[in-house]
This record gives structure tokens, sequence and C-alpha cells, in this order.
């Protein structure tokens, strides 16, 4: 069986001078893909956990690869039966 919600949690840390820039754009792109959870950007990096559809999941981490300075940030998948974030 598989479960439809996936569960994302990912980090990078790598420069980020524009962190503050950066949030409505990631506010944005999550938003887009109806995802729940948290990221925390800071002049460190990125770290968080976040959970949606399979699909929406996908969208958002080619989104955020795209961004060289995310191309290969560590994530790793789990799946559940229901949402765990509000």
């Amino acid at each position: 069986m598989n479960a439809p919600i996936v569960v994302c949690a990912l980090y990078k840390f790598t420069t980020l001078t524009d962190y503050q820039a950066l949030r409505n754009k990631v506010l944005s792109a999550l938003l887009q893909n109806q995802l729940r959870g948290t990221l925390l950007l800071a002049e460190e990096g990125i770290n968080g956990t976040i959970s949606g559809s399979a699909t929406d999941i996908d969208a958002f981490l080619e989104w955020l690869q795209s961004d060289r300075r995310f191309a290969d940030i560590d994530f790793k998948l789990s799946r559940h039966a229901t949402q765990p974030f509000h």
C-alpha cells in the first residue's frame, strides 16, 4: 500500500546572503504546490520538513534544485497515510 502523503526532510549548508529576499520565493513555491511544514532559511542555508502529494513534492524539489546553490540538496522522503502538518 502506498500512503498518499510524502514527507520530505531536507537541508543544505550553503551561503545565502539573500535569504531574506529568498523567503518570499520559497513561500510562493510552497503555497503554489500546496505543501505544508516548516522551512528555515538563514545565512548558513536551508533546513526543514515539508509534506504533500508526490507530484507537488517533486515539483517543489525541481524548482528548488534549479537554484545552483541547492542543486545537490540532501533530502529524505517517507510516506504517511495522513497529513502530519496543519
